[in-house]
């Protein structure tokens, strides 16, 4: 999956040929997590990168059978088409053509000039009806799609555990990512065997886990809070007594014992027990 980084990577994600009984087209996907603000000239170059290299492809095809190397009149080459698969909690607002990019505002009649470069942005968690999937990307994308809301991800699993049951290691690679948890990572793990995961059971692990995370992380801030309550009511308690003490001295008229116990603990406690406070 492609976060942010430099110009240097001219790899595709995932590039493939759609046959319509021959090659009709190259469909490649970028993978993004974030908003890439230079998502248009990007794709734009990747897939200028691909007609190049379908180019360079017929021309030794044509020195192999003609001693000559060349792009005729009649060669073509195979169109192309990017897909920007977004997996971002954000709405990917801009870009969405080279247009959005480019600075028209010294030279307005060079936007009717210059062709516009539009991107196929499809976003996994809006875009993408998970119903038209007839492998495991049915349930990794309806994971993508709830990765938010862990009551509604427990639904998800519990309508289709039976799938799940039989999940490939690639198809939870994916949810691990996705999901960012270590811990589903090592449950997934323990509950492998033979290239599938029980993803079921890791995921009730999972979820337990969590549960009982929970359950101590509101048993802690209980604590923590009677703590306070009870420090809280320990100080004014503490303050009660020492203005009882103070009231008594000073109708003993014995103003100097009364900053004195203002500094001596061990003076204090002596007089509490000597007046029953």
């Amino acid at each position: 999956m492609i976060r942010r980084e430099g110009w240097g990577k001219k790899i595709r994600d995932t590039k493939k040929l759609l046959y319509r009984g021959e090659p009709a087209a190259v469909l490649a996907v970028e993978n993004q997590e974030y908003t890439d603000y230079r998502m248009a000239v990007r794709c734009m170059r990747y897939d200028a990168d691909e007609y190049e290299r379908q180019i360079k492809e017929i021309m030794s095809r044509h020195k192999a059978q003609e001693g000559i190397s060349y792009f005729g009149e009649e060669d073509r080459i195979l169109p192309v088409l990017t897909i920007v698969l977004y997996y971002g909690k954000e709405e990917w607002k801009r870009p969405r053509t080279i247009h959005d990019m480019l600075d028209f505002s010294r030279g307005r009649v060079f936007r009717v000039k210059i062709p516009d470069y539009p991107l196929q942005v499809l976003s996994v968690r809006n875009d993408i009806n998970i119903e038209l999937f007839r492998t495991e990307l049915r349930e990794v994308m309806g994971i993508l799609q709830r990765v938010d809301d862990k009551a509604a991800m427990r639904r998800f699993f519990a309508e289709n555990r039976e799938a799940f049951s039989k999940m490939t290691e690639r198809g939870f690679e994916v949810i691990v990512c996705s999901t960012n948890s270590r811990k589903l990572r090592r449950y997934i793990m323990k509950n492998t065997e033979g290239g599938h995961v029980n993803m079921c059971k890791a995921f009730d692990e999972w979820m337990e886990d969590c549960r009982m995370e929970g359950k101590a992380l509101g048993i802690r801030i209980g604590e923590e809070r009677g703590q306070k309550r009870g420090e809280k009511r320990g100080v004014k308690k503490g303050e009660a007594r020492l203005s009882q003490l103070i009231l008594k001295l000073g109708a003993e008229g014995r103003a100097a014992d009364i900053l004195r116990v203002a500094e001596d603990a061990s003076l204090r406690n002596r007089l509490y027990r000597k007046y029953g406070l």
